[in-house]
């Protein structure tokens, strides 16, 4: 699930999808409370955050988003510059949506069945000079979420080898794209 997250909030995520499940009535979950949660969360770890009111594209922008959730209390924090080049433009390069995107969880069995051996150490290396090792590792193990870019260049570097079958992560989960 949400490993960013405080146990207790990860607790209350399964308890509020358990309960949506079964149709439970009246049930006691308050999305809005817990995406404030994570987004109060978000500004305290110090995601840079946006200030600039005039953005036309403030009102989906996480960046923006994070920041009116940004706690008194910090004295300090990060902040996107107004004078960089482009921010506050309709191509802001720093806009971040506030969209779930669809990440992929782990590669342990992406070659498992017909597909051929050759293919793994092409499709690795492929990876690794794209990210570094590190990060292959992880998201072989699904401890660091395969955002959309990199499946659809991982599922072309399979393309580039010879495999036309599917290429198929070992799950899904929808999240922000911090």
């Amino acid at each position: 699930m949400h490993d960013f997250l405080p146990k207790d909030l990860q607790a209350a995520i399964l308890f509020c999808t358990f309960a949506e499940h079964l149709g439970t009535k009246g049930s006691t979950c308050n999305w809005k409370l817990m995406e404030k949660e994570l987004l109060t969360k978000k500004a305290h770890e110090g995601y840079t955050i946006c200030c600039i009111e005039n953005c036309p594209l403030h009102d989906h922008c996480l960046r923006w988003l994070v920041g009116q959730h940004m706690p008194s209390t910090n004295s300090t924090y990060r902040c996107v510059n107004p004078h960089f080049e482009g921010v506050a433009t309709d191509s802001c390069p720093l806009y971040r949506s506030d969209q779930k995107v669809r990440f992929a969880k782990g590669m342990l069995h992406m070659f498992n069945g017909d597909m051929p051996r050759r293919l793994e150490p092409a499709v690795r290396y492929g990876i690794i000079r794209k990210t570094n090792r590190t990060y292959y590792f992880e998201y072989r193990n699904g401890s660091r979420l395969i955002p959309p870019a990199l499946q659809e260049h991982i599922r072309n570097l399979f393309r580039q080898n010879g495999w036309t079958g599917d290429v198929n992560f070992d799950s899904y989960v929808e999240d922000y794209d911090w």
